[in-house]
């Protein structure tokens, strides 16, 4: 259990609290963009994000927790904002949003669970994405 009392443990709370925001912020994405419902958990259940929070654990301790003790170890005097931006290069280092929707379809195929098929009315993408010069953080 976290404390949230003013103090040295107050920086790693908040760091830790930024970090797993940020996770779940980029698993939700995932799920939605996949077509899942993010209520429908396993092990998270009765809450509205119980399947962000099951996705976001599977990723929680390589990506974010480090992250969180790394910015609270320097004592920054914005922990949430440093916290943020070391998320962000986190997640792009890792290539975790590319990783996201094919780990949620092996869960699922483990669970001999088959992802959903697209809606009848469903149409391809219009414009594609085209292949980008520069590294990730650049736009097309």
């Amino acid at each position: 259990m976290r404390s949230y009392k003013l103090g040295e443990r107050d920086t790693i709370n908040r760091c830790l609290s930024s970090a797993t925001a940020c996770l779940y912020g980029v698993s939700e994405a995932a799920i939605l963009a996949a077509g899942y419902a993010p209520a429908v958990g396993f092990i998270h259940t009765g809450k509205p994000q119980s399947f962000v929070y099951d996705v976001a654990d599977i990723f929680k301790f390589e990506t974010v927790v480090p992250v969180a003790f790394r910015v609270a170890a320097r004592k920054p005097h914005n922990p949430e904002r440093d916290v943020r931006l070391a998320c962000r290069d986190i997640f792009r280092q890792s290539g975790l949003l590319k990783r996201i929707i094919p780990t949620i379809e092996q869960v699922l195929a483990a669970g001999e669970l088959t992802p959903p098929k697209a809606h009848e009315e469903a149409v391809p993408v219009a414009i594609p994405n085209k292949e980008q010069m520069g590294d990730d953080g650049h736009r097309g």
